[in-house]
């Protein structure tokens, strides 16, 4: 099978030479100009294997097949430079390879328009920076998703100088870890382990915290419409209706006063409720 004789290549062949086939030129259709140091312009008539091919003494060629096609291949460096515009139309496929760098310097705008799918795939590392005053959008007309080494745990960061803006619902499979919360709102919760808070409690510093049924939080206040139990709890200036405190109602209820002869007299005339 022939090759494109560059090492590693193995993306494309390179056509081998009609003259090189089963059917090689015929005398006298074969036409060879040959220059002392090497250099050769050669025209086949043969029928049916009509080719051209300009050669130079270092091996850099280019031969026009009798379909039409032709191979150019330079043996040193290429150049190839256009003052003004140029057009490339392919009419089938297209196939690069690049086996060292690639640089490409588009002074002007670069647009792309793709009819069907595009794959990028990089097998080092890739960066992405855009310097402009607009900045860099990502749109998909459909879903969109971003994965950073999903089968194997990987980490994705994302961070920016002011903020980060999300317009929509944010649902979160795993658990969230921050040193500030704050919603403008409200802080809901649909698990039944209901909402927790840190060391620090579940701290309101203009805000009431309202807890169960419908009472409107008070700044200042804690308002509950179920029971508040609080066994081992120290409360200080406070307002209630309707509370118990089991552990202080058994201490006060159990007191006996001692009169002056050293005997207990009657239980506390005011027994805490």
């Amino acid at each position: 099978m022939p090759t494109n004789n560059i090492p590693g290549s193995t993306i494309w062949v390179q056509p081998e030479s009609a003259a090189n086939t089963d059917y090689p030129p015929q005398y006298p259709y074969n036409n060879i100009q040959q220059t002392e140091s090497g250099h050769s312009f050669e025209m086949d008539d043969t029928p049916n294997q009509e080719r051209v091919r300009i050669q130079h003494r270092s091996g850099t060629f280019i031969e026009m097949s009798p379909d039409g096609s032709e191979v150019h291949k330079v043996y040193g460096n290429g150049f190839e430079i256009t003052v003004q515009d140029k057009n490339i139309q392919i009419g089938g496929s297209c196939t690069i390879e690049v086996m060292g760098d690639c640089n490409l310097h588009v002074l002007g705008n670069k647009n792309e328009v793709i009819d069907g799918d595009y794959n990028l795939q990089v097998t080092g590392d890739m960066v992405a920076r855009c310097k402009g005053t607009g900045g860099m959008q990502l749109i998909s007309d459909q879903d969109m998703a971003i994965r950073a080494n999903e089968n194997y745990g990987g980490q994705l960061s994302l961070s920016a100088a002011d903020n980060i803006y999300i317009s929509s619902d944010l649902v979160v499979g795993g658990s969230i870890h921050a040193d500030v919360i704050t919603a403008e709102s409200r802080i809901g919760t649909e698990a039944l382990g209901g909402v927790s808070a840190g060391l620090a409690g579940f701290v309101s510093l203009t805000g009431g915290l309202s807890v169960g049924g419908s009472p409107v939080a008070v700044p200042g206040t804690v308002l509950a419409s179920v029971n508040v139990t609080a066994p081992t709890a120290n409360f200080g200036v406070m307002d209630a209706v309707l509370m118990t405190d089991l552990v202080n109602t058994s201490i006060f209820d159990s007191h006996f006063h001692i009169g002056n002869l050293g005997y207990p007299t009657s239980p506390s005339l005011l027994p805490m409720v």
